[in-house]
């Protein structure tokens, strides 16, 4: 069952949702404030009963619809141009302001979100290929962004939105972590392959 936390990972809120957004790995040590009054019964408090697949195409069909009308009325290049950089500044802002609720910024703890962050869990299916107190890569074979985005012959504005903004996330989270990545799912490729290792 999916939790209104899991959704604000999920919902595009201008920052990246891939591997490399640390902005959801702080967003699940984060505490949900009450609300001031409880939702009327059957309103907002209702469960949403849908698998990740639904809960995706929901989240982002319609933004790429939206987008992909903004890049024609733009001009392709320019708007991606745009969207990357928004996404990385909204991405550094939004994780710097959540850094503030992680007493941690190792690798260890960015590995151990990895393994037990549902959004990750749910959405992705990948292998380690290295684990050590420096590096950590991934080969991610399934991805549940660049299936939804590609369904929608958006691979280009998924790329712009999600997996750019994982460079600039990365560095945020530790200026001395270095995400290398030459391969994603997102533009065609057999995986994606993430490594990032924390210099000395």
């Amino acid at each position: 069952m999916l939790t209104r936390r899991d959704l604000f990972h999920i919902v595009p809120a201008g920052a990246a949702a891939c591997l490399g957004c640390t902005s959801a790995a702080l967003c699940a040590a984060q505490s949900v404030a009450p609300a001031t009054s409880p939702p009327p019964a059957g309103g907002f408090g209702e469960k949403a009963d849908m698998t990740w697949q639904q809960v995706f195409t929901f989240a982002y069909q319609g933004y790429a619809r939206k987008m992909k009308k903004l890049a024609a009325q733009i001009g392709p290049e320019e708007f991606l141009q745009m969207l990357r950089k928004a996404s990385s500044e909204a991405t550094v802002e939004q994780v710097s302001s959540l850094l503030r609720l992680a007493p941690n910024r190792d690798l260890a703890t960015f590995e151990l979100w990895m393994k037990t962050q549902p959004v990750q869990r749910n959405a992705l299916v990948y292998d380690v290929v290295e684990e050590s107190s420096t590096t950590f890569e991934i080969h991610v074979s399934q991805c549940l962004w660049a299936k939804t985005f590609r369904a929608q012959d958006a691979a280009d504005i998924g790329y712009a939105t999600i997996c750019h903004a994982d460079f600039a996330a990365t560095t945020t989270f530790h200026p001395k972590l270095k995400l290398t990545r030459t391969k994603t799912l997102m533009q065609g490729d057999d995986c994606c392959n993430h490594r990032w290792v924390m210099e000395s």
